[in-house]
């Protein structure tokens, strides 16, 4: 089943906005998405490549990148943005 498909099943109108979105996820869309599988995987686009994590280690892995672009600012990684995996 694919992931909005998911989504769509526990909450429609969640589903419904993340394809209005391009299933790009916002921050107040991971919470929710959360609650509808924790495991669900998440595509993660960063300046320097990209990568799938589930749902629910999404913040850690943000934090990581962002705290690293903090410590080390000629490496220029940041998040471009996050999506669901379809």
């Amino acid at each position: 089943m694919r992931s909005v498909e998911k989504i769509r099943s526990v909450n429609p109108a969640l589903a419904q906005k993340i394809e209005q979105q391009g299933y790009c996820l916002r921050d107040t869309d991971v919470p929710e998405v959360q609650k509808v599988d924790r495991l669900m995987l998440v595509l993660v686009r960063c300046g320097c490549g990209r990568f799938l994590c589930p749902a629910q280690d999404l913040q850690h892995f943000i934090a990581i990148i962002e705290q690293h672009a903090k410590d080390h600012p000629n490496e220029g990684d940041y998040i471009r943005d996050v999506s669901l995996n379809q």
